[in-house]
């Protein structure tokens, strides 16, 4: 009985159906047909508004990352609950290991900046670093007996470079670089020179970093504290007519230390790939007051080469994309001893 029930009623549908197509009018009367009012939506709903945090980012070939293309939400940098930052130091090189990775540092890098009242120069996301502007300090003192004034000008800027870890970890590498005024000329233009590495100045920023980042003050200025005055072999030699820089130390070691004493040096860091050896850098030239489309036309960009020779590290200096590389023996060997004025720690040559 229920098999010719369910017969049945599929023999109804298939009459129903075969029956309706009398009514849907097939044929060309839909030709005739005129335009009919377009559709409205409902008096109750409302186009929503779009917000910028909504728009498609840039492309890569517009050197602009995804980080800057937030605009105003970079400044609600929120700060991670937890935040293990870790002092790591070989030698005298010193920097910062924080359990986070460099998109999610990034804005609040740019925060810390702009609460120390240092104006952010150069942001590159792409390329991992921060760069503030100059900035002066002028002492005043005061003679009694002689009944003078004088006051000591100095200007210094500060570069926070992140390195990417494996693991979700990433290095912070700071350094600062410092001027004073080595005259002033008749049209009252001064003129200055550099100082040398302040690595006080460095540790105190440091310090800041820390306890921005959630450390107690008093924790990092303890860890920060001991310093290891390790000796170091740093020789400049002459290697068939090319300067090289021995290094006394491993790979891994000197390539941290050079990195440091490059961007102190003033030879700024644009890229690097440790797997081949090799620092980008451009020689900068800023100095407070100086146009910044006059630095932009004086830029000259070089490669630094590490080669390991196992316990000990060899560096150069080659021009960039000019013949096969090679630049003058003066020239190299100029650019290899500003790295040694400013490698961390004080190291004669022996």
């Amino acid at each position: 009985m229920l098999v010719k029930k369910i017969l049945l009623t599929c023999v109804s549908l298939s009459l129903l159906l075969i029956g309706g197509c009398g009514f849907l009018k097939f044929g060309t009367d839909f030709v005739s047909g005129g335009e009919s009012n377009p559709l409205e939506a409902p008096p109750d709903l409302v186009t929503p508004q779009w917000e910028e945090s909504l728009e498609i980012p840039k492309t890569a070939n517009d050197r602009v990352s995804a980080l800057e293309t937030q605009g105003p939400a970079l400044g609600a940098a929120v700060l991670p609950e937890f935040l293990d930052v870790r002092v790591r130091r070989e030698g005298p090189t010193t920097w910062l290991e924080v359990d986070s990775d460099p998109v999610t540092l990034w804005p609040l890098m740019r925060k810390f900046w702009q609460e120390q009242q240092y104006p952010i120069g150069k942001n590159e996301p792409t390329l991992g670093y921060i760069e503030t502007e100059w900035k002066q300090h002028t002492d005043r003192s005061v003679n009694s007996e002689l009944n003078q004034e004088s006051y000591d000008i100095t200007g210094e800027k500060f570069r926070t470079r992140l390195e990417r870890q494996p693991n979700a970890v990433t290095n912070i590498f700071l350094t600062q670089r410092g001027a004073e005024v080595a005259a002033v000329n008749k049209g009252n233009q001064i003129l200055w020179k550099p100082q040398p590495p302040n690595s006080e100045r460095e540790t105190e920023m440091m310090i800041r970093l820390m306890e921005f980042l959630g450390t107690e003050r008093q924790d990092a200025q303890q860890k920060l504290a001991s310093a290891d005055a390790q000796s170091l072999y740093l020789d400049i030699k002459d290697i068939g007519g090319v300067p090289v820089l021995v290094v006394g130390d491993i790979y891994s070691r000197v390539w941290r230390r050079t990195g440091v004493a490059l961007d102190r040096s003033g030879l700024a860091i644009e890229d690097h790939d440790r797997n081949k050896g090799v620092y980008f850098v451009v020689v900068d030239i800023a100095q407070p007051g100086v146009p910044a489309e006059e630095v932009i036309a004086q830029k000259v960009y070089y490669e630094i080469h590490l080669l390991s020779q196992g316990k000990q590290t060899l560096v150069t200096a080659h021009q960039v994309n000019k013949g096969v590389g090679v630049i003058d023996s003066n020239t190299a060997k100029a650019l290899l001893k500003r790295v040694v004025a400013a490698y961390p720690g004080s190291y004669p040559n022996s």
